[in-house]
């Protein structure tokens, strides 16, 4: 115990104990520590008697304005400053010693990150994924009990490396970075990634960062992280000089372009079907530590589709570089499977119906798009989230009824608003000669179900791997898959 006072600078109380730590009052246990820090809304401080009252052994805070006078109840002015230290000792890692690949973006964070797990693991190097799927070590999913936030806390990622029990070389982490995580700093205390990645960005959580601007700003965060490889999506090195931290040449950016020959990093699609994909990587200017990779070009295949998939596995691929890849061959990734509910096409069923997370006005344009030329004819059933950003419902509807040939607007997790007004809001401004509007979304899916012939596709978006219906704080179970094996089976 007495590394932990030191590091803490406190003096623990006679025959105290600390079996766990945590920052959130929901997960305190008898003699857990509770770190009170300030949150989103309030200060953690103020759970600091629920905290004792739920057993834990102390609380240590930085609120300077809070007056509990009780022995268990500590000040410590710098906490923030020393949270990784704690951590580190607490649980004997160094949170630092692993390889952290990140990737950020308003789509395909998910795919990317999942993707550049199984390559590490195909490659037998030791990896967890961690995102908006849960958590992965190697081939085995884990059960945590962290957050359904994209990204973690400082205190859940020590809880996830932690009970993935591994004590030799290095972890390679890879995670998804959301924009909410980088405005909050919920990662705060890494000091180095081996990768970071933003792989596009357009409108979204605009509700949360009010403007565009802000959005963008949180983005870019990921790239003040010390980083051996940073990669971007090329169109985006139109923001750079808004940030004079990369003013530093030892912030050097990648870009990676399918258009711009002349980009860091080129890739060029030479086939793709829904079943076999293949593509060249050109490296222009490499990454830094990648310099012998310059001028060199290698050739892939895999199962992937659409076209977006293909970028994403490339950030995948260039995050990692190319020292286990060969320029004299076709480099097979037929292995790879993107996550559930990203642009899955259901096998073994008599119908053509594609499941994908897409839940943004672009997001529903550029899969639409990609698709579409496979069938005659695309019905696509979608909702808007409640207690979400209003103002891209229209836009969502508008894409949708733009690219395919019937909509089915549905429910996608109303939350505290009612399914009138979230349709309401959706239909300002659109026409709606080719849509539906049917609440329950089983109903819409059967609906649609009844809609396509043999060459046609059932396209269902918004809820993916989704397990629930979140509504008036309710979470009702639902699974766009459990739906479509009802109706095939």
């Amino acid at each position: 115990m007495n590394e932990l006072e030191d590091i803490l600078g406190i003096k623990f109380p006679s025959n105290c104990e600390v079996s766990s730590v945590t920052n959130s009052s929901k997960k305190v246990k008898k003699d857990s520590l509770f770190f009170g820090l300030q949150g989103i809304n309030e200060h953690g401080s103020n759970y600091a008697l629920e905290a004792l009252n739920l057993g834990a052994s102390l609380v240590v805070h930085n609120d300077k304005n809070l007056k509990i006078s009780n022995k268990k109840v500590f000040y410590v002015k710098d906490l923030e400053n020393i949270l990784v230290r704690f951590l580190n000792s607490f649980y004997k890692i160094n949170i630092n010693n692993n390889n952290f690949f990140t990737f950020t973006g308003t789509n395909g964070k998910t795919s990317s990150a999942f993707l550049c797990h199984q390559l590490l693991t195909n490659m037998e190097y030791e990896s967890i994924y961690i995102g908006t799927i849960g958590v992965q070590h190697n081939n085995k999913q884990l059960q945590t009990s962290y957050s359904s936030n994209t990204t973690p806390d400082i205190f859940e990622l020590f809880e996830i490396v932690h009970s993935c029990n591994w004590s030799m070389n290095a972890l390679n982490i890879c995670i998804e970075i959301s924009s909410h995580a980088l405005d909050q700093k919920r990662l705060e205390g890494i000091h180095d990634f081996y990768s970071a990645s933003i792989l596009n960005i357009e409108d979204d959580h605009l509700d949360y960062h009010n403007n565009i601007a802000s959005y963008i700003d949180a983005k870019f965060k990921i790239f003040k992280i010390n980083s051996t490889a940073r990669l971007i999506q090329e169109n985006l090195l139109k923001f750079k000089n808004q940030f004079k931290f990369l003013e530093d040449p030892n912030k050097k950016l990648t870009s990676i372009s399918s258009t711009n020959h002349f980009a860091d990093i080129f890739f060029e699609i030479k086939n793709i079907s829904l079943k076999k994909s293949e593509f060249y990587i050109q490296i222009n200017n490499p990454p830094q530590n990648q310099e012998q990779e310059k001028g060199k070009k290698y050739h892939f295949k895999c199962n992937l589709f659409p076209e977006f998939n293909i970028s994403n596995l490339v950030y995948s691929i260039c995050s990692i570089g190319f020292d286990k890849f060969s320029e004299d061959i076709v480099n097979d990734l037929s292995f790879l499977k993107l996550p559930t509910g990203r642009s899955e096409l259901i096998k073994n069923i008599s119908a053509n119906v594609i499941v994908d997370y897409a839940h943004n006005e672009n997001a529903i344009k550029f899969f639409l798009n990609s698709i579409e030329k496979y069938f005659d004819n695309l019905i696509a059933v979608f909702g808007c989230g409640g207690d979400r950003d209003r103002k891209k419902r229209s836009k969502m509807l508008r894409s949708a009824i733009e690219n395919s040939s019937k909509v089915i607007f549905t429910s996608d997790n109303l939350r505290n608003e009612t399914f009138e007004q979230i349709f309401n809001d959706a239909k300002e401004g659109n026409k709606l000669e080719t849509v539906i509007a049917i609440e329950n979304r089983k109903e819409a899916i059967l609906q649609g179900s009844k809609m396509i012939g043999k060459k046609d596709c059932l396209v269902i978006l918004g809820k993916g791997h989704e397990q629930f219906q979140e509504k008036e704080g309710s979470y009702i179970k639902y699974n766009d898959f459990e739906v479509i094996d009802e109706i095939y089976s």
